[in-house]
């Protein structure tokens, strides 16, 4: 009786297992172009494939994208940004370093919620984009030259979103010396039900598809029309912003040369300017600026929470449970008085529960008068530059950046100089931390200079970390290694 019983019991936990597992492959699969029609249909002609094209910016915009998740974790982890209530605070776990892979956030989430809904909403965003690469350049109507733009922006954004999730549950490149270690699935092709279990690809292989990916979109473009005939070019995938993604990427692999090349090309094209001490701040309030390369912008008739939510110090903020990000005492004693990303010039300070609290204004808050989220930008650049410069022993050059970077936004600064390698490096890594705060950089740039992380302005569970660390990198979902035999999770978690 007590084996029947067993057995039964078991073969209920064999069906349950099985239910799940093809509820989540047919949940991949049922991933559809955000007009919500069918493959078919998508696909018939250019206009709706355009359509399709345009869907996948639109998800760009999402809370567990770049108009939240991507753009908060880095800062949050990494010591940045506070909370100032704990009201449905948003990413916790993370602030804690103690991220939960069985959070079951979702991708609208406006409060609360993990990381786990940013990997499930990459993989989607994937999706769409192979299902454009794929049946658009079977398409009748059109263009050659229209197709191929279509298909030039999708592998471009392809790869951005594979490098986003490496840079989030992988360990840097340079965790290992060959980067033998485990990276990501890479998605390039449509998913079937039989290739939906897969093994994690190493880190070495998915940068060599990332960088494949962006250097063929370079070939596309050179033989493509541009498609788009609202907005502007820095809202769309174009060769500056492919090659400023190849600074980025070479960046965090180590090629200095690489980095260097694509960065220099960048700031010598002169397409690009940046801001004046004096419109430094007024920038952030204003859309497609001139140091902008890539900006992500607010859909039409939007009206729920975006980015500068999280930041909002109105009275009508504070209802909604936002006014959640502030920004710590280490990243604010930073700066000079002079200054002008200093709290008195670029942040909003109030009083809560007898405790002040500067809110970053570089995200404008409020539905319809959001601005877009500026996802590259040329001051990063002259970072990626001087960076690399300084490995190549170019200290000439690095410290030129440097001081452009310093000096523009602290006109009163001594221009610096040197010949010592790691001396610069600190001063690079320092510049970073304060041009590119809130932006989705410092916990990845810590991770990847084998940095230590040390928060003294924190209340967390765990506030510091020696690297090298298991946290320095976010779990995978508890749910995808479930269903994924193949799958291993993240050591730590």
């Amino acid at each position: 009786m007590i084996v029947s019983l067993t057995k039964s019991r078991g073969l209920k936990l064999s069906l349950l297992c099985l239910m799940i597992f093809l509820t989540n492959c047919q949940a991949l699969l049922d991933k559809e172009p955000q007009n919500k029609i069918s493959l078919e249909e998508t696909f018939q002609d250019i206009e709706s494939a355009t359509v399709a094209l345009s869907g996948a910016y639109r998800s760009l915009f999402d809370l567990s994208y770049l108009n939240g998740n991507r753009l908060l974790y880095p800062d949050v982890a990494g010591g940045n940004i506070k909370h100032a209530t704990l009201s449905n605070a948003r990413l916790l776990d993370v602030y804690n370093l103690a991220a939960d892979p069985g959070n079951e956030d979702t991708e609208t989430s406006s409060s609360s919620g993990g990381m786990n809904s940013t990997y499930s909403q990459l993989y989607s965003i994937l999706n769409n984009l192979n299902n454009i690469i794929t049946k658009v350049p079977a398409i009748t109507n059109g263009t050659a030259r229209t197709r191929t733009r279509l298909v030039a922006e999708a592998t471009a954004l392809r790869a951005m979103i594979h490098f986003d999730l490496v840079l989030l549950y992988a360990q840097p490149y340079t965790y290992t010396s060959d980067a033998s270690h485990p990276g990501i699935i890479l998605n390039l092709k449509p998913i079937l039900v039989s290739e939906s279990q897969r093994p994690r690809q190493t880190v070495a292989e998915c940068y060599e598809a990332i960088i494949e990916d962006l250097n063929q979109s370079l070939v596309l473009f050179e033989n493509s029309t541009a498609i788009w005939s609202s907005g502007s070019t820095k809202n769309y995938m174009n060769p500056s912003v492919v090659q400023a993604l190849l600074a980025r990427v070479y960046l965090n692999q180590g090629d200095w040369q690489q980095a260097y090349t694509y960065a220099n090309t960048v700031i010598t094209s002169n397409a690009f300017s940046l801001y004046t001490n004096q419109n430094y701040v007024s920038s952030w309030t204003q859309k497609n600026t001139s140091e902008a390369i890539f900006e992500v912008s607010v859909p039409s008739n939007y009206n729920t929470t975006s980015l500068g939510s999280f930041f909002d110090v109105t009275s009508a903020g504070a209802s909604n449970n936002f006014l959640q990000m502030a920004a710590t005492n280490d990243l604010l004693d930073l700066y000079e008085a002079t200054d002008v990303r200093n709290k008195s010039s670029l942040y909003t300070t109030t009083t809560l529960a007898n405790t002040v609290y500067s809110f970053c204004n570089k995200y404008n808050r409020g539905n319809e008068n959001s601005t877009g989220i500026k996802v590259i930008r040329l001051s990063e650049m002259y970072l990626i530059r001087a960076e690399a410069a300084a490995h190549l022993n170019n200290f000439t050059q690095a410290y030129q950046d440097l001081n452009t970077i310093r000096q523009r936004a602290d006109p009163s600064a001594t221009a610096l100089s040197g010949t010592n390698q790691q001396e610069l490096l600190n001063l690079i890594y320092l510049e970073r931390r304060k041009e590119l705060c809130f932006e989705g950089f410092l916990m990845l740039d810590l991770a990847r200079t084998k940095q230590n992380l040390n928060r003294q302005d924190c209340q967390g569970i765990r506030c510091s970390l020696t690297y090298p660390s298991d946290y320095f990198i976010l779990p995978l979902p508890a749910k995808t290694v479930l269903v994924n035999p193949f799958m291993a999770q993240n050591p730590g978690y």
